[in-house]
Formats: C-alpha cells, sequence, structure tokens
C-alpha cells in the first residue's frame, strides 16, 4: 500500500489553501495587477515544468506529438485561453471580495463540473456523493460567514477605537 498519493493530496490541499490568500494580499496589500500576477505565476510555472519534462523525457515527446496532430495543438490553444480568461475572473474576485469568496465560486465551479461529468458521462450517483456536497458546500458557507464576522469584528475595533479619542482641538 503505498502512501505517496494520499501525501501528495494532503500538500496539494495544504497549498491550495494559502494559494489564494497569498493572492489576495498581492492583489489588495501590495497593489499587484491581476495581469502582472498571472503572468509572473505562469512564467515560473513554466520555467518549472519545461525543467521537469525535460528531465524525464515528456517534453520531445510532447513537442513531436503536437506537430503531427494539429487537432491537439489547437484544443491546448483553446484551453490556456480558457484558463487565461478564467484565472482573470478568479483574480477579480480575489481583488474585490476577498480569498474566502474566491474558493467560494471555485469550489462552486469544480461541484458544477463533477456534476456535468454524471450528467453526461452517466455514472451512478449515491448518498456518498450527496453528502460529500453538502459537506464541501457547508464548508464553504461556514468559512464564508467566519471571514465575513470577521471583518465585522474589525470594523467595529476601529470604530471604537476613533470613538474614545479627542476630537477638541482648542486643548
Amino acid at each position: 500500500l503505498s502512501l505517496l498519493g494520499p501525501i501528495l493530496l494532503g500538500i496539494s490541499t495544504i497549498l491550495d489553501s494559502a494559494v489564494p490568500n497569498l493572492q489576495e494580499q498581492l492583489l489588495q496589500s501590495a497593489k499587484v495587477n491581476t495581469s502582472e500576477l498571472i503572468f509572473v505565476s505562469n512564467a515560473i510555472m513554466c520555467l518549472v515544468l519545461v525543467a521537469y519534462t525535460t528531465y524525464s523525457g515528456e517534453l520531445i515527446a510532447a513537442w513531436k506529438y503536437c506537430t503531427q496532430h494539429l487537432d491537439a495543438s489547437m484544443i491546448l490553444i483553446c484551453q490556456g485561453l480558457c484558463a487565461y480568461f478564467g484565472l482573470q475572473s478568479y483574480l477579480a474576485i480575489i481583488r474585490d471580495h476577498g480569498g474566502v469568496a474566491g474558493v467560494l465560486f471555485a469550489n462552486a465551479r469544480k461541484i458544477c463540473t463533477i456534476l456535468l461529468s454524471f450528467i453526461l458521462f452517466s455514472k451512478p450517483f449515491n448518498v456518498r456523493h450527496g453528502l460529500g456536497l453538502v459537506l464541501v458546500f457547508v464548508g464553504v458557507y461556514l468559512g464564508y460567514k467566519g471571514k465575513q464576522q470577521q471583518k465585522k469584528g474589525k470594523r467595529q475595533r476601529r470604530k471604537s477605537k476613533g470613538d474614545g479619542k479627542s476630537h477638541d482641538h482648542n486643548v
């Protein structure tokens, strides 16, 4: 029994939970443009993937395949364009509404993708699938509400600090 899969899934989950918060910090505090964030993120990942696929020998095989099958190349280009516009939208949500809202929309998209796969590829849907969907929605909702409460608490603390200051400048 290999534990590599569950370990990688755990690492992925932890990193996936950090990414929206880091993106929110960059977009709001550092005032980074969404296009800049996408470009730098993709440039770094491109270098990592080129290095890995060169090392594994997959880069040359993939290049040959795409040059022989232009339809595959076109599909990859369309996928890249859709991913770019999707990421632009996702980062705009994070910039305007915060990381929790970004995760909420991302999870809703994933749920729609899963539901669509059940519809298009006729898979059995059982109680555990439904329970999983409910748990995901409840978890995201509770996270969103918690974030809203934090923001509300910060606003109230700022307001109460402002009320304690003296406004009489003639003293």
